[in-house]
Protein backbone atom coordinates (compact mmCIF):
# COMPACT_ATOMS: atom_id res chain seq x y z
CA UNK A 1 0.00 0.00 0.00
CA UNK A 2 1.57 3.27 -0.96
CA UNK A 3 2.46 5.56 1.73
CA UNK A 4 1.87 9.24 1.69
CA UNK A 5 5.69 9.94 0.68
CA UNK A 6 5.01 7.74 -2.57
CA UNK A 7 2.24 10.62 -3.05
CA UNK A 8 4.31 12.96 -2.49
CA UNK A 9 7.36 12.09 -4.59
CA UNK A 10 5.08 11.47 -7.36
CA UNK A 11 3.52 14.64 -7.02
CA UNK A 12 6.94 16.69 -6.51
CA UNK A 13 8.52 14.45 -10.12
CA UNK A 14 5.18 15.64 -12.05
CA UNK A 15 5.93 19.25 -10.86
CA UNK A 16 9.59 18.35 -11.93
CA UNK A 17 8.77 17.49 -15.33
CA UNK A 18 5.78 20.12 -16.40
CA UNK A 19 7.19 23.60 -15.43
CA UNK A 20 3.28 24.80 -16.57
CA UNK A 21 1.89 23.65 -13.51
CA UNK A 22 3.84 26.54 -11.51
CA UNK A 23 1.46 29.22 -13.47
CA UNK A 24 -1.42 26.83 -11.86
CA UNK A 25 0.28 27.08 -7.99
CA UNK A 26 0.45 30.78 -8.65
CA UNK A 27 -2.88 31.31 -9.31
CA UNK A 28 -3.93 29.46 -6.82
CA UNK A 29 -1.85 31.27 -4.69
CA UNK A 30 -2.72 34.82 -5.53
CA UNK A 31 -6.31 33.87 -6.35
CA UNK A 32 -6.71 33.02 -2.49
CA UNK A 33 -4.59 35.55 -1.27
CA UNK A 34 -7.48 38.08 -3.56
CA UNK A 35 -10.17 36.22 -2.06
CA UNK A 36 -8.64 36.98 1.37
CA UNK A 37 -8.53 40.69 0.66
CA UNK A 38 -11.97 40.92 -0.57
CA UNK A 39 -13.46 39.18 2.21
CA UNK A 40 -11.44 40.12 4.86
CA UNK A 41 -10.50 43.70 3.91
CA UNK A 42 -6.88 43.52 5.11
CA UNK A 43 -3.64 41.62 4.08
CA UNK A 44 -3.40 43.42 0.97
CA UNK A 45 0.30 43.87 1.49
CA UNK A 46 1.15 45.79 -1.76
CA UNK A 47 -1.76 47.52 -2.02
CA UNK A 48 -1.27 49.07 1.38
CA UNK A 49 2.09 51.28 0.52
CA UNK A 50 1.76 54.64 -0.99
CA UNK A 51 3.22 54.98 -4.63
CA UNK A 52 6.92 55.74 -4.05
CA UNK A 53 7.12 52.95 -2.10
CA UNK A 54 5.54 50.76 -4.58
CA UNK A 55 7.24 52.07 -6.96
CA UNK A 56 10.37 51.23 -5.46
CA UNK A 57 8.98 47.81 -4.84
CA UNK A 58 7.67 47.07 -8.57
CA UNK A 59 12.13 48.21 -9.25
CA UNK A 60 13.92 46.71 -6.57
CA UNK A 61 11.82 43.25 -8.10
CA UNK A 62 12.89 44.00 -11.89
CA UNK A 63 16.57 44.29 -10.49
CA UNK A 64 16.94 41.02 -7.79
CA UNK A 65 14.90 39.13 -10.56
CA UNK A 66 17.45 40.55 -13.52
CA UNK A 67 20.51 39.44 -10.89
CA UNK A 68 18.78 35.94 -10.67
CA UNK A 69 18.56 35.75 -14.42
CA UNK A 70 22.52 36.37 -14.43
CA UNK A 71 22.93 33.05 -11.99
CA UNK A 72 20.44 31.55 -14.51
CA UNK A 73 22.49 32.10 -17.26
CA UNK A 74 25.91 30.24 -15.10
CA UNK A 75 23.58 27.62 -14.21
CA UNK A 76 22.95 26.35 -18.41
CA UNK A 77 26.39 27.44 -18.82
CA UNK A 78 27.67 24.80 -15.99
CA UNK A 79 24.90 22.48 -17.27
CA UNK A 80 26.08 22.76 -21.24
CA UNK A 81 30.08 21.95 -20.61
CA UNK A 82 29.82 19.36 -17.77
CA UNK A 83 31.72 16.85 -19.55
CA UNK A 84 31.77 13.99 -17.14
CA UNK A 85 29.88 10.17 -17.65
CA UNK A 86 26.85 11.20 -15.79
CA UNK A 87 26.11 14.65 -17.50
CA UNK A 88 26.55 13.14 -21.14
CA UNK A 89 24.39 10.69 -19.81
CA UNK A 90 22.13 12.70 -18.84
CA UNK A 91 21.63 15.06 -21.68
CA UNK A 92 21.80 12.16 -23.89
CA UNK A 93 19.06 10.42 -22.32
CA UNK A 94 15.69 11.63 -24.16
CA UNK A 95 13.38 12.12 -21.29
CA UNK A 96 15.95 13.52 -19.05
CA UNK A 97 17.60 15.87 -21.80
CA UNK A 98 13.71 17.16 -22.43
CA UNK A 99 13.10 17.24 -19.01
CA UNK A 100 16.00 19.81 -18.16
CA UNK A 101 15.61 22.04 -21.57
CA UNK A 102 11.95 22.94 -20.89
CA UNK A 103 13.10 23.29 -17.06
CA UNK A 104 15.87 26.31 -18.22
CA UNK A 105 13.86 27.32 -20.57
CA UNK A 106 10.71 28.22 -18.21
CA UNK A 107 13.18 29.48 -15.67
CA UNK A 108 14.92 32.01 -18.11
CA UNK A 109 11.75 33.12 -19.70
CA UNK A 110 9.76 33.83 -16.23
CA UNK A 111 12.94 36.28 -15.53
CA UNK A 112 12.04 38.15 -18.64
CA UNK A 113 8.29 38.35 -17.84
CA UNK A 114 8.81 38.99 -13.86
CA UNK A 115 10.97 42.02 -15.17
CA UNK A 116 8.65 43.01 -17.40
CA UNK A 117 6.24 43.26 -15.27
CA UNK A 118 7.95 44.91 -12.43
CA UNK A 119 8.88 47.84 -15.19
CA UNK A 120 5.58 47.57 -16.81
CA UNK A 121 4.07 48.18 -13.33
CA UNK A 122 6.28 51.74 -12.78
CA UNK A 123 4.71 52.80 -15.88
CA UNK A 124 0.67 51.54 -14.68
CA UNK A 125 0.78 52.46 -11.23
CA UNK A 126 0.55 56.24 -11.63
CA UNK A 127 -1.85 56.76 -8.15
CA UNK A 128 -1.11 57.12 -4.88
CA UNK A 129 -3.57 54.11 -4.02
CA UNK A 130 -3.27 51.93 -7.04
CA UNK A 131 -7.04 51.70 -8.10
CA UNK A 132 -6.30 50.03 -11.10
CA UNK A 133 -4.38 47.54 -8.95
CA UNK A 134 -1.41 47.43 -11.06
CA UNK A 135 0.29 45.66 -7.69
CA UNK A 136 -1.51 42.36 -8.07
CA UNK A 137 0.06 42.20 -11.63
CA UNK A 138 3.43 42.52 -9.71
CA UNK A 139 2.05 40.18 -7.00
CA UNK A 140 1.68 37.57 -9.46
CA UNK A 141 5.52 38.16 -10.94
CA UNK A 142 7.02 37.95 -7.51
CA UNK A 143 4.78 34.40 -6.61
CA UNK A 144 5.88 32.75 -10.09
CA UNK A 145 9.63 33.97 -9.45
CA UNK A 146 9.33 32.32 -6.33
CA UNK A 147 8.29 28.83 -7.63
CA UNK A 148 10.79 29.58 -10.31
CA UNK A 149 13.46 30.08 -7.87
CA UNK A 150 12.60 26.87 -6.09
CA UNK A 151 13.15 24.85 -9.42
CA UNK A 152 16.03 26.57 -10.23
CA UNK A 153 17.28 24.88 -7.23
CA UNK A 154 16.71 21.84 -7.64
CA UNK A 155 18.09 22.20 -10.82
CA UNK A 156 21.32 23.33 -10.07
CA UNK A 157 21.23 20.58 -7.48
CA UNK A 158 20.67 18.52 -9.68
CA UNK A 159 23.64 19.70 -12.18
CA UNK A 160 25.93 19.72 -9.04
CA UNK A 161 25.14 16.16 -7.81
CA UNK A 162 25.96 15.16 -11.13
CA UNK A 163 28.97 16.58 -11.92
CA UNK A 164 30.22 16.33 -8.07
CA UNK A 165 29.83 12.71 -8.74
CA UNK A 166 31.45 12.85 -12.34
CA UNK A 167 34.30 14.24 -10.59
CA UNK A 168 34.75 11.93 -7.55
CA UNK A 169 34.55 9.03 -10.69
CA UNK A 170 37.63 10.85 -12.25
CA UNK A 171 39.75 11.08 -9.09
CA UNK A 172 39.06 8.00 -7.52
CA UNK A 173 41.83 8.42 -4.90
CA UNK A 174 40.69 11.84 -3.97
CA UNK A 175 39.17 12.27 0.19
CA UNK A 176 36.81 14.67 1.29
CA UNK A 177 38.57 17.08 3.67
CA UNK A 178 35.92 19.56 5.83
CA UNK A 179 31.98 18.54 6.45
Amino acid sequence: MPGIGDGAGRLLNKWRSKPSLDWLIVIVFVGAHFAWVQWSGSGDLLGQPKLEQRLEIYTTGATVVAIVGSFVIAAIAQYSTASGQRMRALRAAEHLASQFRRNWVSILSATLVIAGACLLATILDVTEGDGGGVHWLVETALILGSVRALRLVWLFNAVLFASDLDLADQNPGATRSGS
